[in-house]
């Protein structure tokens, strides 16, 4: 075994220079030469002088062998250092060893047992046996069959064919003798020359088998050349081989084109979606007319197709979510997701052509995608409709139909539209434009049975917005509005009538937009939606209008019941100034002169002050007319439920004789006011029936 040597080799010992030694001796010779040549010096001087050169000899080389000694201990100590991990494991290797040759020597002894035991016991009874069979078997042997010349010369021309890569001579030799196999069982073979046959042609399949799915497992194998291999394959037995083979390499595919796609650095996210769908969508068609082509158009395996391609639709959704939400896509606006999704549907559903029907499924699965990215829209718009709120003084404008209502929908307006302009006020022309825009940009998602998305955004505007008018009207300020600017309030009646007068325009062309985007115009999207129902989107676009025109009903109601209560507290104001002057005069005047009741005089005042305003010019006489039969009937309605009469009959009661008068004077002085105004002249019933169910309210009879 090697021995490790030590990394740096031990320095070698130097002898002390000399030079400087001769130098002294040549130094001291030529004194001593000079000192023998002076005849002063003696014979005994000269013996002095030997001695000491001598002494110093001895001790230099006394020095020098201690510094060798010295030099060889270091060595030896680094050496020992240097070699004793190597002796530990050299060591422990020989134990190793010595393990290993008493296992050898167990294993040879246990051999030699056996030996013994076969020489011994076994070995006789096998010669006792072959003794009995030689017997009864005849010595000469047969010559081979048909059958086992058969195998054999198949089975050397399958290893010829497949030792030489002709892989389609091997299988149709194999087929060959797939077919004798077939004839050979209605002939009369033993079973075991028939197992023995099958066994060798299987044999030979399983290559074969192998040798094509590797060919088809290949990523640089083209298409027809994995058509011809998987076709093999089927003509082998193995069709499931072949159809799982097939999905895989076209999944592999779809993988690495959208690997490639996604680091291809595209100009646009709405480019890189497109091309996305396009290229998964192409190979699942690419997929389903290779599976025709392999199992014909009407194979039992035809499911399996349709779950892999339900599978490979929702790896397409996960990353069309994925990007579309982790990308800049946002920042395009609604249009280029809507624009991304609707050229997702439109790739799938060419699809159906091979029976591949993916949209249902696609459209159910990227709609909770398109409602996130729409909400999160929607969240930025509804700050943006509280911006345009809080400058607005609620005075209305009028501004032309053309230049406001523009685009979809404009052409419906203009054949129902009497006049040239609308009114709005600020924050509506505003908040009109931006509804324009966004239902513009998501209106394709109706045509893609995402119609329920489309309506629930526009309501979470309006909504928003009618809150915001409502808390205008009603000065009141939310709880959540604590650090946004404060809006104006309308304080004035002509400001709370214009916001009602912007509501109505609103809700006027909001209707008329999204009646618009459901009128499926587009006769090529019905198409693709041929097979689908629409009812539903109908019923969701009717109680969209029904929400809307009854948000308006509710802001009118409220702008009635403001003013019934305004009304009342400048009543009692009045009322209580009035008593403290002349409270015993009004009482008197009462008996003799009835009067209707203050609260209905200042009521009719302020009616009066809504009917002013048509002659600013700004208000339509028709809307003013509707809004002051509102209030009419809510009057009518707040008499019935706070009037409180007793209508027992009392003899000798004064008090409530002059309260049943009261009433009835006042009441005939409400159906005086909408008829002296005009305001049921087109339902002159509706009054008889306001002032019929305030009698029945107070228990009186209208006709006694």
């Amino acid at each position: 075994m090697k021995m490790e040597s030590s990394s740096t080799p031990p320095p070698k010992f130097r002898f002390r220079d000399h030079s400087l030694m001769e130098s002294q001796n040549s130094s001291d010779s030529s004194s001593s030469a000079v000192s023998a040549a002076s005849p002063s010096v003696t014979h005994t001087h000269a013996d002095h002088q030997i001695e000491s050169i001598t002494a110093r000899g001895i001790k230099q080389l006394c020095d020098e062998l201690l510094e060798l000694k010295e030099a060889a201990n270091e060595d030896l100590q680094r050496n020992i250092y240097a070699k004793y991990s190597t002796f530990l494991r050299v060591l422990e290797e020989a134990r190793e060893m010595e393990n290993e040759l008493v296992q050898m020597e167990n294993h040879f002894v246990s051999h030699r047992r056996r030996v013994k035991d076969l020489i011994d016991r076994i070995y006789p009874m096998i010669l006792s046996v072959d003794i009995t069979f030689e017997d009864h078997v005849n010595v000469v042997p047969s010559p081979p069959r048909e059958l086992e010349a058969l195998v054999n010369e198949c089975l050397e021309n399958l290893d010829i064919c497949m030792s030489e890569n002709k892989i389609d001579e091997a299988l149709h030799f194999l087929e060959s003798a797939d077919e004798h196999y077939q004839s050979l069982l209605l002939q009369d073979c033993s079973h075991s020359e028939m197992m023995l046959y099958e066994s060798a042609i299987s044999e030979k399949k399983s290559m074969l088998i192998q040798q094509f799915a590797q060919i088809a497992e290949n990523k640089r194998t083209s298409g027809p050349e994995l058509q011809r291999a998987l076709a093999k394959l089927c003509r082998l037995g193995d069709s499931q081989l072949a159809i799982d083979l097939l999905l895989k390499h076209y999944h592999l595919r779809i993988v690495t084109g959208t690997d490639n796609l996604h680091w291809a650095k595209l100009s646009s996210s709405e480019l890189y979606t497109r091309e996305l769908a396009r290229f998964v969508f192409s190979i699942i068609s690419q997929a389903a007319r290779s599976f025709v082509m392999l199992c014909g158009e009407t194979s039992s395996c035809t499911s399996e197709l349709m779950l892999w391609a339900y599978e490979e639709t929702k790896s397409f959704i996960i990353c069309f979510d994925k990007y579309i939400k982790g990308t800049s896509a946002m920042s395009g606006g609604l249009s280029s997701v809507v624009k991304a999704v609707k050229f997702a549907v439109i790739y799938c559903s060419l699809l159906e052509n091979q029976k591949l029907v993916l949209q249902p499924y696609l459209v159910k699965h990227l709609c909770p995608c398109v409602e996130e990215i729409l909400n999160t829209h929607i969240k930025h718009f509804k700050k943006v409709i509280a911006i345009f709120s809080v400058s607005d003084p609620w005075i209305l404008e009028k501004y032309l139909v053309s230049g406001v209502f523009v685009g979809a929908g404009s052409s419906t307006l203009a054949v129902g539209e009497q006049h040239d302009y609308c009114l709005l006020t600020t924050s509506g022309r505003k908040v009109l434009t931006l509804l324009q825009a966004i239902i513009e940009d998501i209106s394709p998602l109706v045509s893609l049975q995402m119609g329920s998305l489309v309506i629930g955004g526009i309501t979470n505007l309006f909504t928003e917005y009618i809150a915001i008018l409502e808390r205008a009207l009603a000065y009141e300020t939310s709880s959540t509005e604590q650090g946004s600017p404060r809006m104006k309030f309308a304080e004035s009646l002509p400001q709370q009538v214009s916001i009602l007068v912007n509501l109505s325009t609103l809700v006027r062309f909001l209707s008329i937009m999204v009646k618009n985007i459901f009128s499926c115009t587009d006769l090529a999207e019905l198409q693709v939606w041929e097979n689908l129902s629409i009812v539903h989107q109908h019923e969701g676009l009717n109680d969209f209008l029904l929400f809307i025109e009854e948000a308006s009903n509710k802001l009118r109601n409220v702008f009635c019941q403001q003013l019934i209560l305004r009304v009342l507290c400048t009543y009692h104001r009045h009322e209580i100034s009035s008593d403290s002057h002349c409270n015993g005069q009004l009482e008197a005047n009462a008996i003799h002169n009835p009067t209707p009741s203050g609260i209905f005089q200042v009521l009719f005042l302020e009616l009066r002050k809504i009917e002013q305003l048509e002659e600013e010019g700004v208000f339509e006489v028709n809307w003013l007319m509707g809004l002051l039969r509102e209030l009419m009937e809510s009057m009518f309605i707040w008499v019935s439920e706070n009037k409180e009469i007793l209508a027992t009959e009392e003899n000798g009661s004064s008090q409530t004789d002059q309260a049943k008068q009261q009433f009835l004077l006042d009441v005939q002085f409400l159906v005086e006011i909408g008829m002296y105004g005009g305001y049921f002249s087109d339902d002159p019933l509706l009054l008889l029936t306001l002032m019929k169910s305030t009698f029945n309210s107070a228990g009186l009879d209208p006709f006694k």
